[in-house]
């Protein structure tokens, strides 16, 4: 998702539904637990770039926080081939836990290209429903972030190929940018998906000045923006759970996991009124980054205004103190 998922190495490539795919994670009728199901809780969808991930054993003991977990484990490449890097411990952990997994499936080659023809669409469609079929997903997330409106009937065309062809009962969330120029067709679209992850945040990133990673303000108006195109009910808000630093006159971030944050950067650290968000000078290099202060306002903001949940980014940058403020401002038992 967004610059972070180019980075993520995988496993090296082999087909889905060879000799040795493993069994199913749970039945194919199982479907991702849904928030409606329970009133007045968010759904949590946690995002998992495994190669930039802490180790598993704090997923493993926070693993009932999640409502599903999304890993960052396949790509479609410009035939509609589906190429994928499972990461084996994960899938052995998830499966002990009972989690409901539904993985991240993003494009290769960052044009959209395999939505260029009907037989790749096609293509496509096929792999990502075998796929859901042949490990018992609970359904897909799909990270295509298209910057224009080139390809916008294309991908109207290929989710509903996709609806047509999944079991009701497997999810389709559909990750979408906050300034698109018009990429998504919504009222088209919101028929066929589940859910619409908003990425709300990356403000500032790679490229730009040093900024929040996810103002507040900002976010209220990228969400504000998303509802006018689309029920609340379909919406999970992205939270990130990382920052970035710049180096001194830089536009050249570096990511920086919050688990990861430097203990010098929060020591100098400031809560910066206007953005909500933390920010420090510190060694040359400006910080900003989401806190659990942050983390919280933005979980305040899916209730306030009933979203169906939220999403994070990435559930494997997270501590044990944020797992505890999940636990306390989300009720994640059925």
């Amino acid at each position: 998702m967004l610059c972070l998922m180019l980075a993520v190495a995988g496993c090296g490539p082999s087909r889905v539904g060879s000799g040795n795919t493993p069994a199913p994670l749970l039945p194919r009728s199982a479907a991702v637990r849904s928030a409606a199901a329970r009133p007045g809780t968010l759904a949590v969808l946690g995002f998992w770039a495994h190669s930039q991930a802490q180790p598993l054993a704090a997923l493993s003991a926070n693993s009932a926080v999640l409502t599903a977990l999304s890993p960052f484990w396949y790509s479609l490449d410009a035939q509609g081939t589906l190429v994928p890097k499972v990461d084996q411990k994960l899938l052995q952990m998830a499966r002990r836990k009972h989690m409901s997994i539904v993985p991240l499936v993003n494009d290769a080659t960052g044009t959209q290209a395999f939505l260029a023809s009907p037989a790749t669409r096609t293509r496509a469609v096929q792999a990502i429903d075998h796929m859901v079929s042949a490990m018992g997903f609970q359904g897909v997330n799909l990270d295509f972030e298209p910057p224009h409106t080139r390809v916008r009937t294309e991908l109207t065309a290929f989710l509903v190929q996709l609806r047509d062809t999944l079991p009701r009962s497997e999810s389709i969330t559909l990750d979408v940018v906050p300034y698109s120029g018009g990429a998504y067709d919504y009222p088209r679209l919101a028929p066929e998906v589940n859910a619409f992850v908003l990425m709300s945040y990356d403000q500032h990133s790679q490229g730009t000045a040093a900024g929040p990673v996810a103002a507040l303000n900002w976010v209220e108006r990228v969400e504000a923006r998303l509802r006018r195109d689309v029920p609340a009910s379909k919406i999970y808000l992205g939270v990130a759970l990382y920052g970035y630093a710049w180096p001194a006159g830089s536009l050249n971030a570096t990511t920086v996991p919050y688990a990861s944050l430097p203990a010098a950067a929060k020591a100098h650290g400031r809560w910066s009124g206007r953005y909500q968000e933390m920010t420090s000078s510190v060694d040359g290099q400006t910080f900003w980054w989401e806190s659990r202060r942050s983390v919280a306002q933005k979980i305040a903001l899916a209730r306030r205004d009933h979203l169906a949940g939220i999403a994070l980014w990435d559930v494997g940058y997270a501590d044990q103190p944020i797992y505890r403020l999940l636990r306390q401002q989300i009720a994640t038992s059925a």
